[in-house]
């Protein structure tokens, strides 16, 4: 009984061995070999009160733990490739089939810019007939995957794949085709080797890799590392191309690489070429010509990329491609090694992605490879033509808010205020420097009010939009540098129309934009919004911010993750939210404007909500909306249609942390959220008269904008036309938050994250 017991424990440890093996996450946890059961003899039955090991079903595995932990060649140079599989637990899987998995196998080929440069090539390819459909006429080769190879199941979570493809016995069609095209299908042993799988049938996925040198049989010690995924995922949440299961980079590069072309539009899916045309998409020199540009996909299904607009400035190319000469200061990306390439290696392919009306046969005497092209596109060089001065420029001013006085109502506020150039300590001189006295510049001192959640009822105006004053022009100087502005109107104190007394706290902000020379013309530059709150009537006389105010930074950095920056209304505001709500409230729309557009909306209202909580739903929400959010901006000159041809949000909409901090999102709202107006009423500025939506019916019908959820939020309470006074007497009660509300069954937060991954 000892020795089966022993032999147990023995096998047992070994089980949990395998069990724990690949933790740690993704596809870079070392591998664990398991071992011999026991003494290496036959094991005893265990004893009944053993505990059994049970493994872990793939389908239902909420997370795929995959390593790959050795590869070799067998005598048919075939890849013989050695993984184990657990799921989030560190469990083992054990009933993995042939048909949940692809494998592909690729070569990092020589370059002649050198050793730290390459292209991969697949070994497993095939050939794409052209003329199905677009415009292509050739017959291209096109990466694949494969999964007609022999796959051993070991019963403990580990596996063995053999390749069906030999390296060195290539299809003799596909080599033809190659030599055609001019592509090395060549076996090279002595160069890094790539594999990857895909996992597909189970509610997760991964892409393990795994570079190794055939002739030695040794991991490789050099590798192309140009991107890292965690880089896209900054904006993509995740990364997930051909039905969402090809993730990782290192997987996407074995197919997309120089020797793959899409026939039937003749394009390449270079990753290289085709990620940085997608990027540049409605910019591209040949679609701004009245082109397109377009992938044929799947069953020949065509994606037109000449509709994209990407949210930043494309030359922002450390965004991606982040090595340790460019990646500068920021700490939020994560450095690969060849990272720099972009700039310190320059080719035709990659720089012609996106100048494409570059001539590279007559540039510059005819360039007929890469070679010369770092003579003259020094990483200097190319790192300048990159920069983005406008931007680099609003390190040179620093405007601050040094204190609101006479905010009671009924007083007239003042507000004092100062720019200065960090970098020197000098302040401006806003009435004389040219940086403030040049053509377009502009600087603007606002005024907003109540942080519970802004009306800025009694602003005298026939719209809900922020005070201002045009600081160039009514700045007062102090004889220190500062400069004193006397807003236009007094703080409401009833007293005039619409007879509503403003209560608690306020906010003042500074927005515009200084000019600057840059190049030999005036450039305007965005410098970023400042705000500082005040206080109104609070009985401490201590400002009360608008929530989530103090968690700025924090938001702003998720909007940087995609935007890089925030500018917005002619650059005139610039990076701070806290700016952004004084005008887009619960109670402004573009009724004004809209009435004078000069492309009518068609979505058939009188207005819009400019609301911000619901603005920017519905505005990200466009692949799901079932009718297209539509705004009316400045003087009607333009009509924002927020269709999904427009808007190509690359994230996960149900991943709400994407946007929000910490759990701003959950439900209950706070008291002070108001309705959002979708009817200003017979006097616009009066919102005693207004038609709203109660709060949350306005968020969640922000994406959720069909007739059935709706139904569903009235339902619970919600209204869609009901007033301000209803919900604040208690006459409309949403119960939103009794199944929505956190910890709650339908817990809001919980049903988003079934939708991720």
């Amino acid at each position: 009984m000892t020795t089966t017991l022993r032999n147990w424990v023995l096998a047992g440890l070994v089980g949990l061995l395998v069990a724990c093996s690949g933790s740690g996450g993704g596809d870079s946890a070392p591998g664990v070999e398991p071992g011999p059961p026991g003494n290496g003899g036959p094991v005893d039955p265990p004893p009944p009160d053993f505990p059994q090991f049970t493994p872990a079903p793939y389908a239902e595995a909420d997370r795929l733990v995959a390593t790959i932990t050795k590869v070799s060649l067998n005598g048919e140079n075939r890849a013989v490739v050695e993984f184990q599989l657990t799921d989030g637990d560190n469990v083992a899987i054990t009933d993995l089939e042939l048909g949940n998995i692809r494998f592909v196998i690729a070569k990092l080929a020589a370059s002649p810019l050198g050793n730290l440069t390459g292209n991969w090539q697949s070994y497993i390819n095939r050939i794409e007939t052209a003329g199905s459909v677009g415009t292509g006429t050739e017959d291209k080769l096109q990466a694949t995957s494969e999964r007609e190879g022999e796959l051993v199941n070991n019963g403990d979570g580990t596996y063995v794949y053999t390749f069906a493809t030999s390296l060195t016995d290539l299809p003799a069609d596909i080599l033809a085709q190659a030599e055609t095209e001019g592509i090395d299908l060549s076996f090279e042993g002595d160069r890094t080797h790539r594999v990857a799988i895909q996992f597909d049938g189970s509610r997760s996925t991964a892409n393990p890799s795994y570079n190794w040198v055939p002739n030695t049989g040794a991991p490789a010690s050099f590798t192309r590392d140009i991107a890292a995924t965690e880089n896209c995922n900054r904006c993509h949440d995740p990364l997930g191309i051909h039905g969402g299961n090809r993730r990782e980079i290192e997987y996407c590069v074995t197919c997309h690489n120089a020797g793959s072309t899409d026939a039937n539009s003749g394009n390449t899916v270079d990753l290289k070429v085709m990620v940085h045309k997608i990027h540049m998409g409605h910019n591209l020199p040949s679609v701004q010509a009245g082109g397109e540009y377009a992938i044929f996909g799947f069953r020949d299904s065509k994606h037109d990329y000449s509709g994209l607009r990407y949210p930043q400035d494309i030359r922002n190319c450390v965004n991606c491609h982040a090595g340790t000469g460019t990646v500068g200061d920021r700490t939020d990306l994560v450095v690969t090694a060849q990272g720099d390439n972009w700039a310190e290696v320059p080719s035709r392919d990659a720089c012609g992605s996106c100048h494409e009306d570059v001539v590279f046969s007559e540039h510059r005497g005819g360039q007929t490879d890469d070679s010369r092209c770092g003579q003259c596109h020094s990483s200097d060089r190319v790192i300048g033509a990159h920069r983005m001065l406008a931007i680099e420029a609003r390190d040179l001013f620093l405007a601050q808010i040094l204190g609101v006085s006479n905010s009671m109502p009924g007083e007239t506020p003042v507000v004092t205020f100062r720019v200065q150039n960090p970098q020197t300590g000098e302040n401006y001189d806003i009435l004389n420097d040219p940086e403030f006295t040049g053509d377009g510049a502009r600087l603007a001192v606002g005024l907003a009010w109540s942080t519970g959640d802004y009306t800025n009822t009694g602003n005298g105006a026939e719209n809900a939009s922020q005070v201002q004053a045009n600081a160039l022009s009514s700045a007062i100087p102090n004889g220190d540098g500062s400069y004193n502005v006397v807003m236009p109107i007094a703080i409401p104190d009833g007293s005039m129309a619409p007879g509503i007394a403003v209560s608690g706290s306020g906010v003042a902000a500074i927005e515009g934009h200084p000019v600057v020379e840059i190049e030999g013309e005036l450039e305007e530059i965005p410098v970023g919004d400042v705000v500082r709150f005040f206080s109104i009537d609070e009985p401490d006389g201590d400002p009360v911010p608008r929530r989530y105010a103090d968690d700025q930074e924090e938001i702003l950095a998720k909007c940087h993750s995609c935007h890089a920056t925030l500018s917005f209304h002619g650059g005139n505001r610039t990076d701070n939210l806290n700016t952004c709500v004084t005008c887009h409230n619960p109670r402004n729309t573009d009724k004004r404007v809209r009435a004078i557009a000069s492309d009518p909306p068609t979505d058939g209202k009188d207005e819009e909500s400019l609301d911000f909580k619901t603005m920017i739903h519905g505005i990200h929400a466009a692949a799901i909306r079932e009718n297209p959010l539509q705004i009316v901006g400045f003087r009607g000159f333009t009509t924002y249609r927020y269709t999904e041809e427009e808007v190509h949000y690359p994230g996960n909409l149900a991943n709400c942390a994407t946007c929000h901090v910490g759990d701003s999102f959950a439900l209950p709202l706070a008291d002070s959220v108001l309705g959002t107006t979708v009817d200003t009423g017979a006097d616009a500025a009066d919102p005693t008269d207004d038609t709203v939506v109660s709060p949350v019916s306005a968020v969640c019908s922000s994406c959720h904008d069909g007739a059935e959820p709706k139904a569903h939020m009235e339902s619970q309470g919600g209204n869609f036309a009901t007033t301000q006074a209803a919900i604040d007497s208690g006459a409309v009660v949403e119960t939103c938050s009794v199944c929505h509300g956190a910890g709650r069954a339908n817990d809001a937060w919980v049903t988003h994250q079934s939708f991720l991954d």
